[in-house]
Order: structure tokens, then C-alpha cells, then sequence
């Protein structure tokens, strides 16, 4: 009987040690390999102050996408938002968050917006402008982020528009735009 005593008390210790391993390892996996936290904010400081005759930009977003670093063009989208409008007059001072979403662990450098209208009010009256190819991709400043699990990571975009090329009225507006981690 006591030779059976030992035996078992090694193999309760072998087990608990292979129990310990299993419990880091599926620990460890969850903080490199699990899901993040994206959480996509919008400001406007526009590079010079707006006219005076324009008192509101509302962009109508239809999607807001973050890319995967080294991803082809046409995958490692991953959707932030689906339809957003903001008007940047109420983001000038502050800013206001676009989307939050979860996105796999990995490295992220790239933003894409894709844009179905964009309506200035100058002097009372609404004028609709189009973003040229209807979209605009921003790489994010410092090579973008990584995202890890349990790691929430705010991303400001700084958008604005060119205060001439609004009032020429030509019917096509070209954002201004930077991202970066805050």
C-alpha cells in the first residue's frame, strides 16, 4: 500500500501542473490573440476657420472601416459603423465618437470612409456637395496601433473641409484628414 501512495501523489502533482500550464496558455492566448476594443472619435479643427456665412457641415457617413497592416486592399476591413451623420460644427472644440466596435487582435494602419453626401448650410440655405470617389482612406499616425485583448484603443479623427473650396460651389468637396491614437 505504500508503494500505491507515492504514485499517486505524483500524479496528482503532474496533473495539477499540466491543469496550471492549460490555465496560463489559455490565458496568455486571450490577452495576445483575443478580441479589442475600437472605439473611432471625430474633431474638426479646420486648418483656418470656417466663413462666416456657413453654420453647419453634416457628413452622412455609410460606413467606417479600420484596415489590417499588410492585409490586401480588398480584405482586412474590419466595419467600425454602418451609417453615421455628424455635423462638424459640433465637433469643432470636442470631440464626438463616430463607432465602437471589437475588432480582432493584430496591428491596425489604415481608416476608410465611405461618404454618401455632404450638406452646407451657407447663408440659410443647404447646398449638397459629393466626396470625390465617394470614400477617402487616412492612414493613421506613428504606423497605427496594435490591439490586444482586453485593451480598449480610441482613435481621433481630425476632419475637416477647405473653407474656398466650399464656397466655390463646385459640387465636390475633398476632405482634410488625420487619425491618430489618443
Amino acid at each position: 500500500m505504500q508503494a500505491s501512495a507515492p504514485k499517486k501523489s505524483k500524479r496528482r502533482i503532474l496533473l495539477a501542473l499540466v491543469l496550471v500550464v492549460v490555465i496560463i496558455g489559455a490565458i496568455v492566448g486571450f490577452l495576445f490573440y483575443g478580441p479589442s476594443s475600437l472605439q473611432l472619435r471625430i474633431k474638426d479643427p479646420p486648418q483656418s476657420p470656417y466663413d462666416s456665412s456657413i453654420s453647419a457641415i453634416y457628413i452622412t457617413f455609410t460606413s467606417i472601416e479600420v484596415h489590417t497592416a499588410n492585409a490586401g486592399n480588398n480584405s482586412g476591413w474590419h466595419t467600425v459603423s454602418t451609417g453615421a451623420t455628424v455635423n462638424l460644427f459640433t465637433v469643432l472644440n470636442a470631440s464626438s465618437v463616430l463607432g465602437t466596435s471589437s475588432v480582432p487582435a493584430g496591428k491596425y494602419t489604415e481608416l476608410r470612409f465611405n461618404i454618401s453626401q455632404v450638406v452646407v448650410t451657407i447663408g440659410g440655405v443647404n447646398a449638397t456637395f459629393t466626396v470625390p470617389s465617394g470614400s477617402f482612406k487616412v492612414p493613421i499616425l506613428n504606423g497605427g496601433f496594435m490591439a490586444y485583448a482586453a485593451v480598449t484603443v480610441n482613435v481621433e479623427l481630425d476632419l475637416s473641409f477647405n473653407n474656398n473650396e466650399i464656397l466655390t460651389l463646385n459640387g465636390h468637396l475633398t476632405p482634410v484628414a488625420t487619425a491618430k491614437v489618443v
